[in-house]
């Protein structure tokens, strides 16, 4: 999807991006740290097939509904006075780490580095593991004594994400970006239907995501030096006949418990674009770094289905681009399900390479590397067609070089 509009989401009330678990009498409603993209992508093609406020789409057309593309959500940091994106925010990528004190941390690259023949051999090996002769990340200079630092920005600016991509610009450890979205629970009472009378014994208790963040480090004060947060996302919307569908300012809920957010044209930092640094160190080194913006959902587990061919979705010269992935470093899996109002049924569970997650590859002989550069910057890189239109693997791109 190239163009398109980009719209921001701001929560009024505490966001709740449902876990999977269901809701049962005396348990909390409990939120996922992050909103994830079919949550967004389905809440956005609803707000677009809406007529004042309802709903409003025949369900012969719901199959064209699902094919527009939504991408996000990538978080915004609101200016100050003003409601424009101050500055567009990245999941903190996990080549980084972060070593010393909070206020004065010192950060550390990862790149990948031989290994020893038969150090993937073994149990090692097998389904969604990297295969013989592939990389493995590692230290390119020795790190300091201790732990890495227990609380690390979960998010970067996008100037300090684009200096670690590999774009000129300095790196300032201490003012990388922000904390992670703090939970905050509500304990409310149960109301009799129809009425206004609460229901004795009828308590329960929801968790969700507060859209307010502090610096990291920022002392005793840190929750009055607080940022206002919102949801990122890109759009061409679509058609059904004569009828166009596009977002539109409102007001309108977001997630569950139906709380309402604030959904407006973004103004302010324009959506973030590709640094032609980057793109010439590509098509010089033919080797790029693919950071994930978002979830990835791959046919593998954690690694691309696609190493070894051309990544999905792309289209011309780019498309003859063959991309290998000899290193990646991916934590633990994500695991994000949902309900079908469709089906009227819970949708599989699925497991997912979160954001932050990087893949070194190496590209091919074949094709034009400065459009696959182009193509790729910030399109979905999921296997599955319906993940990348829901926004799913979202990706920016940087350069590497092979560790010693």
């Amino acid at each position: 999807m190239s163009g398109g509009t980009i719209f921001l989401i701001e929560p009024r009330d505490p966001l709740i991006a449902r876990d999977g678990r269901p809701a049962r009498l005396g348990e909390a409603l409990a939120t996922l740290p992050f909103p994830p993209p079919g949550m967004i992508a389905g809440a956005a093609r609803t707000r677009m097939a809406s007529i004042d406020g309802a709903f409003s789409c025949a369900a012969e057309d719901l199959d064209r509904l699902v094919e527009i593309p939504v991408h996000g959500p990538l978080l915004a940091e609101l200016e100050e006075e003003g409601d424009g994106v101050a500055s567009w925010l990245a999941p903190a990528p996990r080549d980084a780490v972060l070593f010393g004190d909070a206020k004065l941390p010192t950060l550390h690259r990862l790149a990948p580095r031989p290994v020893l023949p038969g150090a993937l051999a073994g149990g090692f090996r097998g389904e969604g593991t990297l295969p013989e002769g592939s990389l493995l990340p590692g230290f390119t200079s020795s790190p300091p004594e201790g732990k890495p630092l227990a609380h690390p920005p979960a998010f970067w600016r996008w100037s300090q994400f684009a200096a670690w991509l590999g774009a000129e610009g300095q790196i300032e450890p201490a003012t990388l970006g922000l904390g992670r979205i703090e939970p905050e629970p509500r304990v409310h009472l149960a109301i009799e239907p129809g009425g206004r009378v609460g229901l004795e014994g009828r308590v329960f208790e929801t968790v969700g995501l507060r859209f307010l963040a502090a610096a990291p480090g920022a002392g005793p004060l840190a929750k009055l030096a607080v940022r206002r947060l919102a949801l990122g996302l890109r759009t061409p919307g679509g058609d059904l006949g004569a009828r166009r569908l596009e977002l539109r300012k409102e007001l309108a809920p977001l997630g569950g418990e139906r709380r309402l957010a604030r959904w407006r044209p973004a103004t302010g930092a324009p959506w973030p674009t590709l640094p032609p640094e980057i793109r010439k160190h590509i098509d010089k080194t033919r080797r790029a770094r693919i950071v994930l913006l978002t979830p990835a959902e791959f046919s593998t587990g954690s690694l691309p289905g696609w190493s070894g061919g051309a990544v999905p979705g792309l289209s011309g010269e780019a498309a003859n681009v063959m991309a290998t992935v000899r290193a990646a470093c991916v934590p633990r899996p994500e695991v994000v399900s949902g309900w079908d109002l469709r089906r009227g049924q819970a949708k599989p569970s699925r497991r997912l390479a979160p954001a932050g997650s990087v893949y070194w590859v190496q590209l091919g002989e074949e094709g034009d590397l400065g459009a696959w550069c182009d193509a790729l910057w910030l399109q979905p890189v999921s296997d599955d067609e319906k993940a990348r239109r829901d926004g799913y693997g979202l990706a920016a791109i940087g350069v590497w070089e092979e560790g010693s």
